[in-house]
Protein backbone atom coordinates (compact mmCIF):
# COMPACT_ATOMS: atom_id res chain seq x y z
CA UNK A 1 0.00 0.00 0.00
CA UNK A 2 1.09 3.56 -1.00
CA UNK A 3 2.07 6.48 1.86
CA UNK A 4 -0.86 8.80 1.75
CA UNK A 5 0.65 12.07 -0.17
CA UNK A 6 2.79 9.54 -2.84
CA UNK A 7 -0.18 9.87 -5.50
CA UNK A 8 -1.02 13.28 -6.57
CA UNK A 9 -4.39 12.15 -6.83
CA UNK A 10 -4.49 11.07 -2.95
CA UNK A 11 -5.36 13.70 0.13
CA UNK A 12 -2.10 14.88 1.97
CA UNK A 13 -1.81 13.51 5.51
CA UNK A 14 -1.71 15.65 8.44
CA UNK A 15 -1.11 14.31 12.00
CA UNK A 16 -2.64 16.77 14.31
CA UNK A 17 -1.94 15.91 18.05
CA UNK A 18 -4.52 18.25 20.87
CA UNK A 19 -3.28 17.70 24.12
CA UNK A 20 -3.62 18.90 27.73
CA UNK A 21 -4.71 17.99 31.23
CA UNK A 22 -7.67 16.35 32.61
CA UNK A 23 -10.59 18.93 31.67
CA UNK A 24 -8.60 21.40 29.56
CA UNK A 25 -11.09 20.90 26.71
CA UNK A 26 -8.84 19.06 24.68
CA UNK A 27 -11.41 16.32 24.06
CA UNK A 28 -14.80 18.85 23.40
CA UNK A 29 -12.76 21.02 20.63
CA UNK A 30 -11.53 17.90 19.14
CA UNK A 31 -15.19 16.60 18.77
CA UNK A 32 -16.16 19.99 17.23
CA UNK A 33 -13.74 20.01 14.86
CA UNK A 34 -14.25 16.68 13.62
CA UNK A 35 -17.88 17.70 12.91
CA UNK A 36 -16.71 20.91 10.70
CA UNK A 37 -14.01 18.92 7.98
CA UNK A 38 -15.06 16.85 5.56
CA UNK A 39 -12.22 14.37 6.11
CA UNK A 40 -10.80 14.06 9.57
CA UNK A 41 -10.83 11.53 12.08
CA UNK A 42 -9.85 10.81 15.82
CA UNK A 43 -7.63 8.51 17.99
CA UNK A 44 -8.25 9.02 21.60
CA UNK A 45 -5.14 8.47 23.74
CA UNK A 46 -7.42 7.09 26.17
CA UNK A 47 -8.50 4.30 24.43
CA UNK A 48 -4.70 2.99 24.86
CA UNK A 49 -4.83 2.49 28.47
CA UNK A 50 -3.50 -0.65 30.25
CA UNK A 51 -6.30 -2.84 31.33
CA UNK A 52 -7.60 -2.32 34.38
CA UNK A 53 -5.66 -4.45 36.53
CA UNK A 54 -2.21 -3.12 34.76
CA UNK A 55 -2.80 0.54 36.34
CA UNK A 56 0.28 1.14 38.49
CA UNK A 57 -0.76 1.69 42.39
CA UNK A 58 0.25 4.66 44.23
CA UNK A 59 3.20 3.43 46.94
CA UNK A 60 1.41 5.61 49.74
CA UNK A 61 -2.41 5.18 48.87
CA UNK A 62 -2.05 1.76 47.05
CA UNK A 63 -5.01 3.80 44.78
CA UNK A 64 -4.70 3.15 41.07
CA UNK A 65 -3.35 6.07 39.09
CA UNK A 66 -4.93 6.47 35.80
CA UNK A 67 -2.97 9.74 35.16
CA UNK A 68 0.43 8.47 35.47
CA UNK A 69 2.25 7.89 32.23
CA UNK A 70 2.84 4.33 32.89
CA UNK A 71 -1.31 3.69 32.84
CA UNK A 72 -0.80 4.04 28.76
CA UNK A 73 0.42 1.76 26.12
CA UNK A 74 2.86 3.87 24.75
CA UNK A 75 4.47 1.52 22.74
CA UNK A 76 1.61 0.42 21.16
CA UNK A 77 0.01 4.09 20.58
CA UNK A 78 3.49 5.05 18.97
CA UNK A 79 3.36 2.18 16.71
CA UNK A 80 -0.62 2.60 15.89
CA UNK A 81 0.53 6.43 14.79
CA UNK A 82 3.76 5.12 13.10
CA UNK A 83 1.31 3.19 10.88
CA UNK A 84 -1.37 5.75 10.46
CA UNK A 85 2.11 7.91 8.80
CA UNK A 86 2.76 4.75 6.81
CA UNK A 87 -0.32 3.99 5.09
CA UNK A 88 -2.86 6.82 5.73
CA UNK A 89 -6.00 7.67 7.43
CA UNK A 90 -7.58 4.08 6.52
CA UNK A 91 -5.83 2.63 9.17
CA UNK A 92 -7.98 4.46 11.52
CA UNK A 93 -11.51 2.13 11.48
CA UNK A 94 -14.37 4.46 11.89
CA UNK A 95 -16.15 1.48 13.99
CA UNK A 96 -12.71 2.00 16.22
CA UNK A 97 -14.08 0.51 19.37
CA UNK A 98 -13.59 4.02 21.70
CA UNK A 99 -14.29 4.42 25.17
CA UNK A 100 -15.23 8.12 24.53
CA UNK A 101 -18.81 8.99 24.51
CA UNK A 102 -20.17 11.03 22.09
CA UNK A 103 -19.80 14.91 21.91
CA UNK A 104 -22.69 16.69 20.42
CA UNK A 105 -21.61 20.13 18.66
CA UNK A 106 -22.15 23.05 21.09
CA UNK A 107 -21.29 25.48 18.50
CA UNK A 108 -24.07 27.71 17.34
CA UNK A 109 -25.47 27.69 13.34
CA UNK A 110 -23.75 31.07 13.04
CA UNK A 111 -20.88 29.82 14.51
CA UNK A 112 -20.62 26.80 12.63
CA UNK A 113 -21.24 28.57 9.51
CA UNK A 114 -18.53 31.45 10.14
CA UNK A 115 -15.95 28.44 10.98
CA UNK A 116 -16.95 25.94 7.72
CA UNK A 117 -15.98 29.19 5.54
CA UNK A 118 -12.41 28.76 6.97
CA UNK A 119 -12.12 25.01 6.55
CA UNK A 120 -12.57 24.86 2.99
CA UNK A 121 -8.83 25.18 2.21
CA UNK A 122 -8.32 21.64 3.79
CA UNK A 123 -10.13 19.81 1.28
CA UNK A 124 -7.35 18.21 -0.01
CA UNK A 125 -6.03 17.06 3.25
CA UNK A 126 -6.73 14.02 5.02
CA UNK A 127 -6.44 14.75 8.95
CA UNK A 128 -5.91 12.61 11.98
CA UNK A 129 -6.41 14.30 15.68
CA UNK A 130 -5.07 12.41 18.17
CA UNK A 131 -6.20 13.32 21.48
CA UNK A 132 -4.62 12.68 24.97
CA UNK A 133 -3.53 14.17 28.28
CA UNK A 134 0.37 12.59 27.80
CA UNK A 135 1.01 13.60 24.29
CA UNK A 136 3.99 16.29 24.88
CA UNK A 137 5.98 14.92 28.13
CA UNK A 138 7.77 12.76 25.69
CA UNK A 139 9.75 13.75 22.95
CA UNK A 140 9.77 11.10 20.55
CA UNK A 141 6.23 10.66 21.11
CA UNK A 142 5.63 14.51 20.16
CA UNK A 143 7.76 14.16 17.09
CA UNK A 144 5.81 11.93 15.78
CA UNK A 145 3.39 14.81 15.07
CA UNK A 146 2.88 16.97 12.24
CA UNK A 147 1.01 19.73 14.39
CA UNK A 148 0.75 19.79 18.06
CA UNK A 149 -1.49 22.12 19.83
CA UNK A 150 -1.63 22.07 23.70
CA UNK A 151 -4.42 23.43 25.92
CA UNK A 152 -4.00 24.02 29.60
CA UNK A 153 -5.37 25.93 32.36
CA UNK A 154 -4.95 26.75 36.14
CA UNK A 155 -5.41 24.92 38.96
CA UNK A 156 -8.51 26.21 40.30
CA UNK A 157 -10.10 26.27 37.00
CA UNK A 158 -9.21 22.46 36.16
CA UNK A 159 -10.28 21.41 39.80
CA UNK A 160 -13.32 22.28 39.39
CA UNK A 161 -13.89 21.35 35.74
CA UNK A 162 -12.69 18.03 37.46
CA UNK A 163 -15.09 18.12 39.85
CA UNK A 164 -18.71 18.25 38.26
CA UNK A 165 -17.52 14.32 36.29
CA UNK A 166 -19.46 11.95 36.80
CA UNK A 167 -16.82 9.60 36.04
CA UNK A 168 -15.04 7.72 33.03
CA UNK A 169 -15.35 4.55 31.19
CA UNK A 170 -12.57 2.20 31.26
CA UNK A 171 -12.01 -1.08 29.52
CA UNK A 172 -13.28 -3.37 32.54
CA UNK A 173 -16.31 -0.65 33.95
CA UNK A 174 -16.47 2.89 35.35
CA UNK A 175 -14.34 4.70 37.46
CA UNK A 176 -15.23 7.30 39.86
CA UNK A 177 -12.90 9.71 41.36
CA UNK A 178 -12.31 9.10 45.15
CA UNK A 179 -11.54 11.39 47.19
CA UNK A 180 -9.05 14.20 46.57
CA UNK A 181 -7.84 12.18 43.73
CA UNK A 182 -7.67 15.28 41.48
CA UNK A 183 -4.93 16.91 44.50
CA UNK A 184 -3.36 13.51 44.88
CA UNK A 185 -2.80 12.28 41.69
CA UNK A 186 -4.03 14.41 38.68
CA UNK A 187 -2.71 17.57 39.26
CA UNK A 188 0.85 16.21 40.73
CA UNK A 189 1.03 13.86 37.64
CA UNK A 190 0.34 16.71 35.03
CA UNK A 191 2.94 18.97 37.01
CA UNK A 192 5.72 15.95 37.01
CA UNK A 193 5.35 15.50 33.59
CA UNK A 194 4.97 18.67 32.37
CA UNK A 195 6.89 21.60 33.83
CA UNK A 196 9.60 20.72 31.31
CA UNK A 197 7.58 22.81 28.85
CA UNK A 198 7.07 25.38 30.62
CA UNK A 199 9.24 28.92 31.72
CA UNK A 200 10.40 28.32 35.61
CA UNK A 201 8.28 25.11 35.66
CA UNK A 202 5.02 27.11 35.63
CA UNK A 203 2.84 24.68 34.23
CA UNK A 204 -0.41 27.37 34.50
CA UNK A 205 2.27 29.90 33.08
CA UNK A 206 4.11 30.13 29.15
CA UNK A 207 5.45 27.93 27.00
CA UNK A 208 9.02 27.93 26.91
CA UNK A 209 11.87 27.39 24.33
CA UNK A 210 12.29 23.94 24.70
CA UNK A 211 8.46 23.79 23.96
CA UNK A 212 8.82 26.25 21.15
CA UNK A 213 11.54 24.01 19.73
CA UNK A 214 9.37 21.01 19.04
CA UNK A 215 6.60 23.16 17.52
CA UNK A 216 3.99 22.97 20.51
CA UNK A 217 1.45 26.08 20.49
CA UNK A 218 -0.65 26.42 23.50
CA UNK A 219 -3.90 28.28 24.22
CA UNK A 220 -4.76 29.08 27.58
CA UNK A 221 -7.81 27.66 28.59
CA UNK A 222 -9.31 29.95 31.14
CA UNK A 223 -13.18 30.23 32.22
CA UNK A 224 -13.66 33.13 29.85
CA UNK A 225 -12.30 31.05 26.94
CA UNK A 226 -15.45 30.52 24.16
CA UNK A 227 -15.59 27.33 21.91
CA UNK A 228 -15.86 28.93 19.04
CA UNK A 229 -12.87 30.83 19.40
CA UNK A 230 -10.84 27.82 20.40
CA UNK A 231 -12.00 26.27 17.47
CA UNK A 232 -11.35 28.92 15.49
CA UNK A 233 -7.30 28.68 16.69
CA UNK A 234 -6.89 25.33 15.88
CA UNK A 235 -8.31 25.77 12.87
CA UNK A 236 -5.31 28.85 12.18
CA UNK A 237 -2.92 27.19 13.65
CA UNK A 238 -3.47 24.39 11.38
CA UNK A 239 -3.72 27.17 8.78
CA UNK A 240 -0.24 28.70 9.65
CA UNK A 241 0.71 24.99 9.44
CA UNK A 242 -0.06 24.44 6.04
CA UNK A 243 1.11 27.62 4.48
CA UNK A 244 4.43 27.63 6.45
CA UNK A 245 5.37 24.05 3.41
Amino acid sequence: MEKIGDDANKKKLILVAIGGPSSSGKTTITKNLVKLFTSCKIVHQDDFYKPDDEIPLDPTTNEQNWDHPDAIDFHKLKNFIKKIRKYGSSEVNEKFDTLEPDIKIKLSEEEINHLKKLVDKFENYDLVIVDGFMLFHDEELARLFDLKLFYYADYETLKTRRSKRKGYSTVAGFWVDPPNYFDDYVWPAYEKFHKHLFVDEDVSGELNEYSKSLEIRGYKNSDDSKLADMVEWSIGQLSRYIDSK
